[in-house]
């Protein structure tokens, strides 16, 4: 569903509180009041009271999220974020925002960042939810995108940590062998390493990486009993032990001391996936890994040392799989959607790679706060005085 309304900045608040009120009713059936004052770098505001029919802790929550977002979007050309907690809602600006907001925040607060740039704290200590606006340009029109420079590092106490919508322009971490469980990282463009480093003396375990761009390598050296699906993978994954990857694009290979490889790794699973890269036969360096339906450009796969295969692909020309790819990196200007969904398929019935399977890639990987779609602010007030400004929002559902 679709949500807009014209929103005017205006001589006086009253009227910003009626039409701000004319979009929260729009979006969640709902009557309510709230104060709301501008300051130098964007809007904060209070809700008063809730008269609702329908479920009104559902209803609070989607009004502080959309006010949230409007928020964000207000707050042009600053780093913004809005802090969600049990209580209430806090706004911080400026380049220390992500910082300042992670010193106030506490364990199973969310966290919903700008379009900017932002840097991270060292370390991610806590158990919190962090929503972007998302990485690709041209869903991120009206907010541009969110990323972080420098490295994200988490460190033991931060067992559900959820990280959607950011593209990350150092490395993504984990303290050598701090068990660090139940991370959900998703919907996120990864420009340097992943290391979840350690020797699984205390593993990371239950791991879920999900609808990722990774452009660098993905090293699982303390990673195990984790999914790691629907991801594009412009290079491959190393030192990953009992851990499952399903619909995943993976075009690179490792380099070995005499011989190149696929992956380096034992006991793993891999359903589904789309596998580019055609050297060595494009055998894995480990043993025990088992592989389902997954396609090969290589012509004859091997699988390791006690590997065991059922239902592959083999042979596919690169330039028949996807409607439009080259090469072995990713482009936003590729469409990675297949040829022929129905020829090739998964353990599941679905189709094969990334937009198969229980995950399947969201396009333009939309995080699932409400998206700002479309905004337009006059480049003048009008004759009374107003600024016209038109938003347009859509909500999410995944």
């Amino acid at each position: 569903m679709f949500y807009s309304t014209n929103l005017r900045r205006i001589k006086s608040l009253s009227y910003v509180k009626y039409t701000l009120k004319a979009v929260i009713h729009t979006f969640t059936r709902t009557d309510y009041t709230f104060s709301i004052d501008r300051n130098n770098v964007g809007f904060n505001f209070t809700i008063n009271k809730i008269n609702s029919k329908i479920n009104p802790i559902n209803n609070m929550k989607k009004i502080v999220l959309i006010l949230s977002s409007i928020a964000l979007m207000l707050s042009v050309n600053a780093q913004t974020i809005a802090l969600h907690s049990s209580t209430g809602v806090q706004i911080f600006h400026g380049a220390s925002a992500l910082v300042d907001a992670y010193t106030v925040a506490q364990n199973t607060d969310t966290l919903y960042l700008s379009g900017h740039s932002f840097t991270p704290p060292t370390p991610f200590d806590k158990q919190l939810i962090i929503y972007g606006a998302g990485h690709y340009v041209d869903s991120t029109l009206a907010t541009g995108k969110t990323s972080f420079n420098g490295t994200v590092l988490l460190s033991e106490n931060a067992d559900g940590f959820h990280l959607e919508g950011v593209e990350i322009n150092g490395q993504f971490n984990f303290s050598s062998n701090h068990s660090v469980n139940n991370v959900v990282l998703k919907r996120c463009k990864l420009n340097n390493t992943v290391n979840i480093q350690g020797n699984l003396s205390n593993p990371s375990q239950n791991l879920a990486m999900i609808g990722n761009v990774f452009m660098l390598k993905v090293y699982l050296d303390n990673a195990q009993f984790s999914l790691i699906s629907n991801n594009i993978m412009a290079q491959t994954f190393l030192y990953s032990n009992s851990n499952v990857f399903n619909n995943n694009i993976i075009m690179g290979y490792v380099y070995g001391s005499s011989y190149e490889y696929l992956f380096f790794g034992n006991n793993n699973n891999l359903s589904n996936n789309i596998i580019i890269w055609d050297g060595y036969t494009a055998a894995p360096n480990g043993y025990g890994n088992t592989f389902y339906n997954n396609l090969y450009v290589e012509p004859a796969p091997t699988y390791g040392t006690l590997g065991t295969a059922l239902g592959t692909y083999p042979g596919v020309a690169q330039t028949a799989i996807f409607v439009n790819q080259t090469g072995l990196t990713f482009n936003y200007a590729h469409d990675y959607h297949l040829q022929a969904p129905t020829t090739y398929t998964g353990t599941d019935g679905s189709e094969i790679g990334i937009y198969g399977g229980y995950f399947p890639y969201k396009e333009g990987a939309v995080p699932i706060n409400p998206h700002i779609q479309y905004k337009n602010v006059a480049p003048t007030t009008d004759a009374n005085g107003e600024l016209q400004i038109l938003i347009q929002v859509e909500a999410q559902e995944d």
